[in-house]
């Protein structure tokens, strides 16, 4: 009989050894049923924070009669999405939600309707459920992309630079993205730190495709440092800041290098200097001076803004591309227009 055999005897250890590997066992199962219940719990209580929006009844209807509805369901949605009803496909999610018992078949749903919210502007509550996803998936490389996303667009540049330090353990890479936000919070703290001129300098000189972030806010507040980079600039490299060069007043300009041929050229044609018979940097450039010899018709420089990685154009400069998402990747082109005069009228 069992309690005949000796506490010494080879089967009784692994009598033992089985009960043990039970109890781990059952006390897994019982922890990991909790932490699932637990789980659950706390996404019911971070839905209701949505429930403003409401279900879709048609949608439970549906949910509640066939077989296999989810794909359905999301397929509609996503079409809502894409045409710009963003209150119907959130709504179907929502709806969706609240019908998916697997906590690890509601990432996917949570995820789209993180998109919903962030394409219907409202970045917060995409922010909230993009960190819910990432608080029990914490591994997830492209929801932690898209929270930096919006935490850049939010101005939360320290949670995003903090973010993507996490990114770079997963995914590597972020250089650029790390470069980009540190320089924008050198920006943002300029007024309380005592000169971040020399920390910026550096982000520049480790990461070129920094130049229009920085030169920007050196225009206004270190010209001198500002001018003394683009006198060493390369041409191509002021092509793709001509529009803040173009748009800068004559009072604010220094002494321009007689050799310096594009800035000549640049300065003519807006009106600043007196014009001279030597061959200009650019067609566009050449065509205004002919245009001011003329006087004729008066031309002007009007800027449109592509992205090098898929082509997508914007009338706007962009730091992120709105259609790719690619960072620092935006080129400038410029092209002639007739410049006309609009005299403001005061109603007072």
């Amino acid at each position: 009989m069992f309690w005949e055999i000796d506490y010494r005897d080879p089967l009784f250890g692994i009598i033992v050894f089985i009960f043990l590997v039970g109890i781990v066992s059952l006390i897994g199962y019982y922890w990991g049923y909790f932490i699932s219940k637990r789980r659950n719990i706390a996404l019911k209580k971070f839905m209701q924070n949505f429930d403003y929006v409401g279900f879709d009844e048609e949608a439970k209807e549906f949910l509640a009669l066939s077989a296999n509805p989810t794909s359905s369901i999301l397929f509609m949605a996503n079409m809502y999405q894409k045409s710009g009803n963003y209150e119907k496909a959130i709504r179907l999610y929502t709806t969706l939600l609240e019908y998916t018992k697997n906590p690890l078949d509601k990432v996917p749903i949570l995820e789209y309707l993180g998109e919903a919210y962030y394409k219907a502007g409202f970045l917060k509550r995409s922010k909230e459920i993009f960190l819910e996803i990432l608080r029990y998936h914490p591994r997830l490389g492209n929801i932690l992309e898209k929270l930096i996303k919006i935490q850049e667009e939010l101005g939360e540049y320290q949670d995003a630079l903090n973010s993507t330090d996490c990114l770079e353990e997963l995914m590597g890479n972020t250089s650029l993205q790390s470069a980009y936000l540190k320089s924008k919070i050198l920006i943002l703290q300029a007024k309380s730190l005592n000169s971040p001129l020399k920390k910026l300098l550096t982000l520049l000189k480790q990461e070129p495709k920094l130049l229009r972030v920085i030169l920007g806010f050196l225009k206004d507040f270190y010209p001198r440092e500002f001018w003394e980079i683009i006198f060493k600039l390369e041409q191509k490299d002021i092509l793709d800041i001509l529009d803040i060069l173009w748009n800068i007043p004559l009072k604010e300009l220094p002494n321009i290098p007689k050799n310096h041929n594009l800035l000549s050229s640049l300065y003519e044609a807006k009106g600043y200097f007196t014009l001279t018979p030597s061959k200009k940097a650019t067609f566009e450039l050449e065509a205004l001076c002919l245009l001011r010899e003329k006087q004729n018709f008066t031309g002007d420089l009007a800027f449109h803004y592509f992205c090098k990685e898929c082509k997508g154009s914007s009338p706007l400069f962009f730091e992120r591309c709105p259609h790719c998402g690619e960072l620092l990747s935006m080129q400038v082109k410029s092209f002639l227009k007739e410049k006309k005069y609009e005299m403001g009228y005061s109603f007072l």
